[in-house]
């Protein structure tokens, strides 16, 4: 009994060890990775929602092999950085039962063969690094995948304590960017640092500081086209608080975007006092142009295609639509233009000035500025720069306030048959002959000035022919003094 016990045992044991050696074992082989400086976008296993999809490596199994995504922690002890391609030798296991949802292989780094800067990167600092206005000394650490060194400085000084330089920690790939900034006690100012990498490469890194606090009244040097933007800082309640405005030097799109930040800013909710703006551009203008010099540095970074178009020696059309807040602007004598709906419906616009050198006010330039009164035109002298205004369009002035007076210079060609629809208390007309302007379907005549309450004023010697005219002589007419008539209209308009 015990013989056969023992014989049956060893027959159970032989069969079970064929049945052991039948099944399915894992296999692992040595093979050659080569993993790409760019990374891609898949979807992770199991994951059938196309709408997200993650960031993840490229990799590949032959030099002329096609790219394939792989996860980043899908190599056992292998640390991937972005714009470094590899040549790895991976231990690469086949799973006799792989998981359902997962991959039928797993890899393991066995060593690195390889690896090439391509494309510099750098984790842990921001493109662009804002200061306080009462300055900040401190050390900013970050990591790069190849060494660099700063190559560049270029902008705003910062001040005799003005320090910035960039050491190696000592650390791997750490390095860090030692800053000391002074107190600000201006505009806001940027320093733009160039790094140059062992591989060639070149970044951009932008130093910002906010400004000091702003007052009532504020002069704005612009040091180049497109810095207002940084120069008024991003403290809407700072620069909340101007009213009076000045602005030195040539405007571009993002710098007329600016502008028009400072006008809206104030938070007015419709109690109180309403606040009033006034804008001084006498020695400014506006430009080509619709990017800012620091706008890689996230500063004026508004797009341009939501900026409004720029021509040089023009006001833009549209530049100050609908500010209800803006009452009072001077604009620089070069300006050739108002473009259209440059001041429409600014309902609180009190004062504007047309220059001498102004060809054309546009359609709907100024219209709706329902308390537009004064509209002052240049100095007016047969000595001095004479006005070269040829053309006025539809609406231009239609839906205003009672204009205190208003000056129909005799270079005056064409005027549509709305441009004039306002009510005036002191016209002037320079030339001898009463004004009738050729507008198509309008029998030559346009909706001018209207008369109640109007005086106009007329070259000496001419109110005969102003009184037959049967458009004018409704007007309460009055001849300029023969000999410096200019000084007859308001100083306002001189």
């Amino acid at each position: 009994m015990n013989r056969l016990l023992i014989i049956f045992s060893i027959a159970t044991c032989l069969i079970l060890s064929a049945c052991s050696d039948d099944e399915p074992k894992d296999t692992s082989e040595l093979i050659h990775m080569w993993v790409s400086a760019q990374t891609t976008e898949t979807l992770h296993w199991g994951d059938y929602n196309h709408d997200y999809p993650i960031e993840c490596m490229q990799v590949k199994y032959s030099l002329d092999g096609a790219w394939e995504p792989m996860m980043f922690d899908a190599i056992e002890n292998f640390q991937y950085e972005k714009g470094v391609e590899y040549e790895l030798s991976v231990l690469r296991t086949t799973l006799s039962n792989p998981p359902a949802d997962g991959s039928a292989y797993t890899y393991r780094l066995e060593h690195i063969i390889s690896h090439k800067v391509l494309s510099a990167n750098m984790d842990g600092i921001d493109e662009c690094i804002m200061i306080p206005s009462e300055g900040k000394d401190f050390d900013m650490d970050f990591t790069t995948n190849a060494p660099c060194e700063i190559v560049r400085i270029t902008g705003d000084i910062f001040g005799e304590a003005d320090l910035l330089e960039l050491y190696d920690t000592g650390y791997g790939n750490g390095y860090s960017l030692r800053l000391n900034i002074p107190q600000n006690t201006g505009m806001g100012r940027v320093k733009l640092l160039t790094l140059r990498f062992s591989n060639g490469d070149q970044k951009e890194i932008g130093v910002w500081q906010m400004p000091r606090a702003f007052s009532d009244t504020e002069t704005f040097e612009l040091p180049y086209q497109g810095s207002l933007g940084y120069m008024i800082g991003t403290d809407q309640n700072n620069y909340g608080k101007i009213r009076n405005i000045r602005i030195v030097g040539t405007m571009n799109a993002n710098d007329a975007y600016y502008l028009n930040r400072i006008l809206e800013s104030h938070g007015y909710q419709g109690y109180g006092e309403k606040p009033q703006y006034t804008v001084d551009l006498v020695q400014s203008g506006f430009a080509l142009g619709e990017n800012s010099k620091y706008g890689n540095c996230g500063i004026c970074d508004v797009a341009s295609k939501y900026l409004p178009n720029v021509f040089s020696d023009e006001v833009p059309s549209g530049v100050f639509t609908s500010n209800k807040y803006l009452t009072e602007v001077v604009l620089p004598e070069n300006i050739k233009a108002i473009n259209p709906s440059a001041f429409s419906h600014c309902i609180s616009l009190i004062k504007i000035n047309i220059p001498s050198a102004c060809i054309e006010i546009g359609s709907n330039a100024f219209k709706s500025c329902t308390s537009l009164t004064n509209i002052e035109f240049p100095y007016i002298s047969h000595n001095i720069d004479l006005p070269h205004l040829q053309t006025i369009e539809d609406a231009a002035f239609s839906n205003i306030g009672r204009l205190n007076s208003f000056v129909l210079t005799e270079s005056l060609k064409t005027v549509a048959s709305t441009a004039l629809s306002f009510y005036v208390d002191k016209l002037f007309s320079l030339t001898e002959e009463p004004p009738v302007w050729d507008v198509p379907g309008n029998a030559g005549y346009v909706i001018g000035p209207k008369p109640d309450g109007c005086t106009l004023y007329v070259p000496f010697g001419c109110s005969e022919a102003y009184k037959a005219s049967e458009k004018w002589g409704k007007f309460k007419i009055e001849e300029m003094p023969e000999d410096k008539w200019w000084e007859m209209i308001p100083s306002g308009n001189r």
